[in-house]
């Protein structure tokens, strides 16, 4: 374990998530502070309310400038999350801190001057130019950041997998996700009108666009089984669904429409639970207790993969090679 980490931190990304939003913040209120002699009146926070003194005003801001920053960033400083996790962690950080810091600044610039009673409506260049450079840097940050690296238990399952290669042969492992059609319909369903939205409340317009980012992330999911049975994660974190080989009774591998199920996504209707990011090949798993679970599939090979496994007859998978029809005793009229 490296030096920059302790008891499940680590000690570098969590000064540098503390560090930076407090000298951002306290820069923007210096900064701010040179504008006091235009704002006579006090100034107007974003969200409404009361003109607020100079002073006052730029401490609030500073303050939530530094809260959104630390909040989002110490997150990423955590050695337990995925280093996926983590990186978009620092990216969201990134990204807040910046667009808080360009929503309160365009606003104290909109004002200050202007020789009449405050409001609170940005200044739409400002903001724009902003938050453009929030995003940008975000993602920026998000991809260039190395997470410190811990032994974790996917290191010791590879371990284990190294020592006795015929453990390979008894886990699957695959993501789900929409069709890419599907997904740039999302993305620009939020972020078309979020810019649009955002010109005018700058806070629902990031609403917006963060819950087509949310719907994506929803309808994205690791499927991880092995001969204990099949669990399937969220974003590769969430579990959201979990089928122990014990309690099945059949599985098959089907066609499916995921209208059928209740739509896309993690869904119960009555006794089934599926999880489908998109129409097509899927594993239709009859359990014990009578109930059933359906966990999609990016193609029919890893769904005849997967089915083979939960039925106790997989003797590995290739690209391209599925691993042959269920035995005999597996249903294939689920």
């Amino acid at each position: 374990m490296e030096s920059g980490e302790n008891r499940g931190t680590d000690r570098r990304a969590l000064r540098f998530a503390i560090i930076f939003p407090l000298l951002l913040a306290i820069s923007f209120g210096l900064a701010g502070y040179t504008l006091r002699g235009e704002i006579p009146l006090g100034a107007v926070l974003p969200f409404g309310g009361s003109p607020l003194p100079a002073v006052g005003y730029l401490a609030f801001s500073a303050g939530c400038i530094a809260l959104a920053g630390i909040a989002f960033g110490s997150q990423a400083a955590r050695t337990s999350l995925p280093r996926t996790a983590r990186r978009a962690l620092l990216g969201t950080a990134f990204t807040a801190e910046l667009f808080l810091t360009s929503l309160f600044g365009s606003t104290l610039v909109a004002q200050a001057g202007a020789g009449r009673h405050p409001g609170p409506q940005p200044d739409p260049i400002v903001l724009a130019m902003g938050s453009g450079a929030a995003l940008a840097l975000g993602v920026v940050i998000a991809l260039v950041y190395q997470p410190a690296e811990q032994w974790t238990q996917r290191d010791e399952e590879a371990l284990r997998v190294e020592l006795d290669p015929a453990l390979a042969r008894n886990r699957l492992m695959y993501w789900v996700h929409p069709r890419s059609s599907v997904l740039i319909m999302i993305l620009l369903a939020g972020a078309l009108p979020g810019v649009l939205i955002a010109l005018a409340l700058p806070w629902l317009g990031a609403l917006v666009l963060a819950l087509a980012l949310a719907a994506v992330v929803f309808l994205t999911a690791l499927v991880d089984a092995d001969r204990d049975g099949a669990t399937v994660l969220i974003a590769g974190v969430v579990p959201a669904l979990h089928c122990r080989a014990a309690d099945v009774q059949a599985a098959a591998a089907l066609d499916t429409r995921a209208r059928d199920y209740g739509g896309w996504g993690l869904r119960r209707r009555g006794g089934t639970v599926s999880y489908l990011a998109a129409s097509g090949p899927a594993v239709v798993v009859r359990l014990e207790s009578g109930t059933a679970a359906i966990i999609g599939a990016p193609d029919t090979d890893r769904a005849e993969a997967l089915a083979a496994l939960l039925n106790g007859s997989f003797h590995g998978w290739e690209p391209g090679a599925g691993p042959g029809a269920p035995p005999s005793g597996s249903p294939g009229n689920l």
